[in-house]
């Protein structure tokens, strides 16, 4: 089984990906959003790539979430917070959400075999699912501001280090090597690493320093997001 990594979403392909599992990367902070809504009770999450989409899909009972470059867009419910959502009551309502790079990096993934999210509050059941699906998997971060973002890049060699540990043919490209090596470097202080990267100093910045803790938060739940008909719904692995 070979293990390959995307490192930013303008660098996904749609045409590389048709015999392939995918893993969404966004740690800071579309995947650890869809991981939290979903672990919190809401009935799926709608991915949209704009703020058009998302006031289009709006019907009572929904939920709007969503931030262009950090800040909650007007009129929406919540940011793209995973503790905002983590606050919410229960509820069986979906959630509309919209972000600068992750939603876009799942709605490039859908041709894949199948389209999981996953981030450090998932990683070993995100990757243990792939896995089982017995596929080639591609690895996407989907970065920040169509650069490499270093979380999503240390999400990934986590997620590369626990393969390897349940399957000893792993075939990795070269930067899938790196980031492997990247994680183990620092697997013990991700709470503090995440604040250093380029998007964690900008989530600082804006106030947001209760998102890096949350998200630098290892395994936390065993439910995997998936995408069906471009909704992501949840599966739990036991």
């Amino acid at each position: 089984m070979r293990i390959e990594v995307v490192p930013t979403v303008e660098e996904i392909r749609s045409d590389q990906i048709r015999n392939r599992v995918v893993i969404v990367i966004d740690v800071l902070r579309a995947a650890s959003t869809i991981v939290t809504a979903l672990e919190r009770g809401f009935s799926t999450v709608l991915p949209v790539e704009t703020i058009g989409q998302a006031q289009a899909l709006h019907t009572p009972g929904c939920l709007l979430a969503g931030e262009r470059h950090c800040r909650k867009i007007a009129e929406f419910d919540y940011n793209n917070s995973p503790t905002q959502i983590a606050a919410h009551p229960s509820s069986g309502h979906p959630l509309i959400l919209t972000t600068t790079n992750g939603t876009r990096a799942i709605q490039k993934a859908e041709k894949a075999v199948s389209v999981l999210i996953g981030c450090f509050l998932n990683a070993t059941a995100c990757i243990s699912h792939a896995l089982e699906q017995h596929h080639d998997i591609t690895l996407y971060c989907a970065g920040t501001r169509s650069e490499f973002a270093l979380e999503d890049g240390l999400a990934a060699g986590m997620m590369i280090t626990v393969a390897e540990k349940k399957l000893s043919q792993i075939e990795l490209c070269d930067l899938g090597q790196s980031l492997k090596a990247s994680y183990l470097h620092v697997a013990d202080r991700l709470a503090e690493v995440l604040p250093q990267t380029t998007t964690g100093k900008r989530l600082v910045q804006h106030r947001f320093v209760d998102d890096l803790t949350y998200c630098s938060q290892v395994d936390r739940c065993r439910l995997v997001p998936y995408v069906k008909e471009r909704r992501i719904l949840p599966h739990l692995v036991s």
